[in-house]
């Protein structure tokens, strides 16, 4: 049942999480190298306008989201791995069934990701993977495609990826007296009839980036992608109230086409100093737009410390097929509730420290980086929400034969 909040808490994550990379500046021989990282992040929200119960009640959600990542780095191969697992406690799912169960109020999401990255031409390199997630309502399986371009001295940089996801939204797979995908979940006074005739949705994105150093101090970065989805886009479990206080499942169009542009420019202002600025835009064909403006600020405080406050403001259209608890008209064929797809505008602060130490065990470091983050955002509908992270990384090398 962690589907729909997850949309909120993967937005978070995207684009205020740290994402910890290991990234050279110079140009180095091949060689061969193990990069681990490992990663917790907890994040609380709370509000009160669940989708759940239509707009209305409480949105007090908490996950615990451990997940670790490997790569290895063959020469100019490289290959990777990320597995997590995030367990979700969340009050709003309780209300599906009108019950209060540890069962329905508990839910966990597994998912993995693989890629492969290989050189096919100068300086020209080819990308595919693969990716799974499962949860007690949801099943995912995704396949990419990608093509990447480095320039000389790596100035610039081009890459195209194309990316196909299936998703079935059933509930059964991890609840111990199925284990297999038995039927959509509705609310529990909605489940005279089946409200929809699939249980699947497909997603197809074109993501394509650009990179460019104009300078020594200027690094500058275009993000566009388009998505289109097809199948079932609505939420089973979410109750529609019209003005008549009927009670229907939400209810979306079973196509949607996506839009969305990042431009990125990174500042060395000095030494000690840089600027990370992002914009972004949005437009889909629900009637959504969004534009967000972000800051990280990094003060590298001396060689093995630096601290990153941000700042993030984001601003919302609503769908048009949204309207609050018991203001949609019964003629209306496509309705939704949840707060989501409103109006709304959103500020996030965050503060990182990422440190570099020297800790021995014996011979063993224990890690090479640590980075803490938090981030709080308020919504101007009243959702709060606090996330905080830790990341561990390590790397050690090989010299290639």
């Amino acid at each position: 049942m962690f589907r729909k909040h997850f949309f909120l808490v993967s937005l978070l994550f995207s684009q205020l999480c740290l994402k910890a990379q290991f990234i050279k500046d110079s140009v180095i021989s091949p060689q061969k190298s193990t990069q681990i990282e490992l990663v917790y992040n907890h994040y609380l929200q709370d509000g009160n306008n669940s989708a759940v119960t239509g707009g209305v009640g409480t949105e007090k959600l908490t996950v615990y989201g451990p997940s670790a990542n490997l790569k290895k780095i063959n020469g100019y191969k490289t290959f990777n791995v990320h597995l997590g697992i995030d367990i979700i406690s969340s009050a709003s799912t309780d209300k599906i069934d009108f019950v209060v169960s540890s069962a329905s109020s508990r839910d966990a999401r597994y998912y993995t990701d693989i890629s492969y990255d290989q050189p096919i031409a100068d300086k020209w390199s080819l990308l595919t993977g693969m990716a799974f997630s499962i949860e007690s309502d949801y099943f995912s399986q995704g396949y990419k495609a990608g093509i990447k371009k480095e320039g000389t001295n790596k100035d610039n940089t081009f890459a195209l990826q194309l990316q196909y996801f299936n998703d079935d939204l059933r509930w059964g797979r991890i609840n111990p007296s199925y284990y297999r995908p038995e039927r959509l979940i509705y609310p529990s006074e909605l489940r005279f009839q089946e409200w929809f005739s699939t249980t699947k949705r497909n997603s197809y994105n074109i993501k394509a980036g650009w990179t460019r150093r104009l300078n020594n101090r200027n690094l500058l970065a275009l993000f566009p992608e388009i998505a289109y989805q097809t199948g079932l886009l609505a939420t089973p479990f979410h109750r529609v109230y019209f003005t008549d206080n009927s009670i229907r499942v939400e209810n979306l169009p079973d196509h949607r086409l996506r839009a969305s542009v990042g431009l990125k420019l990174h500042t060395a202002i000095s030494e000690h100093l840089i600027l990370k600025n992002t914009v972004n835009g949005y437009t889909d064909d629900f009637g959504i737009q969004s534009f967000s403006f972000e800051n990280e600020t990094v003060f590298r405080i001396n060689p093995f410390m630096m601290l990153m406050p941000g700042v993030r403001v984001l601003t919302q259209k609503s769908s048009r097929y949204f309207a609050p608890y018991q203001q949609h008209q019964l003629d209306k064929k496509y309705y939704t509730s949840d707060y989501d797809l409103s109006d709304f505008e959103t500020i996030t602060f965050s503060l990182g420290l990422k440190y570099h130490p020297y800790i021995f065990l014996g011979r063993k470091i224990l890690f090479d980086t640590m980075i803490l983050r938090y981030n709080y955002m308020h919504r101007t509908n009243g959702l709060n929400a606090h996330f905080m992270s830790v990341i561990l990384q390590s790397e050690y090398f090989s010299k290639k034969k």
